[in-house]
């Protein structure tokens, strides 16, 4: 999904400079920063959602390995697990928001986009405008959903986590008393 968000975000800034590097101006500017954003904000998910994914896998694989020593330290992997676990659920709530972002300035960029097109005044070309937009638009809609089917495994994931970190600590509660008890 990365390089075709990339390509799609240069496509769309090629697409509003192509067929505006004719107007001068405060129209020019407002399109270009539209594109801008819309770019800026396909990039600051993608980053976060490559922090996330890494975190993870690290988080996981850390506990997984000190779990397999000859005499683990439970309470010791619990407390590192819990700790790399929030900064992951926060890194989760950074993505989300980015996310979020990508929605909010996606709908502002085609939106004006077609603001823009309503305002040719030929109407064949208008029309063919107004279709490029639409084409675009179509594509963009099935690579959101996409992400957003991959923002539903990420809170599946959360979750598992959440239950990971649990039977961590619960086994370090239980690894005290057994010691007691044996001893």
């Amino acid at each position: 999904m990365r390089n075709y968000t990339r390509l799609l975000s240069i496509f769309a800034l090629l697409l509003i400079v192509g067929t505006f590097a004719g107007c001068k101006g405060k129209m020019t500017k407002k399109a270009i920063k539209k594109g801008e954003v819309f770019s800026a904000s396909i990039e600051d998910f993608e980053k976060n959602r490559q922090k996330f994914s890494t975190q993870v896998s690290d988080a996981i694989g850390d506990a997984n390995e000190s779990l397999t020593e000859e005499k683990p330290n439970t309470e010791d992997i619990s407390r590192d697990f819990e700790k790399d676990w929030t900064n992951i659920q926060n890194r989760y709530n950074k993505m989300k928001r980015d996310f979020d972002d990508v929605g909010k300035s996606s709908e502002a960029y085609f939106d004006h986009l077609n603001e823009l097109a309503i305002g040719i005044n030929r109407e064949d070309l208008r029309k063919s405008e107004l279709g490029k937009n639409k084409d675009l638009l179509v594509i963009w809609g099935k690579q959101y959903e996409e992400a957003a089917k991959s923002i539903q495994a990420v809170e599946q994931v959360l979750m598992e986590g959440n239950d990971f970190q649990r039977v961590l600590l619960l086994s370090s509660v239980r690894d005290k008393i057994q010691q007691i008890l044996t001893t």
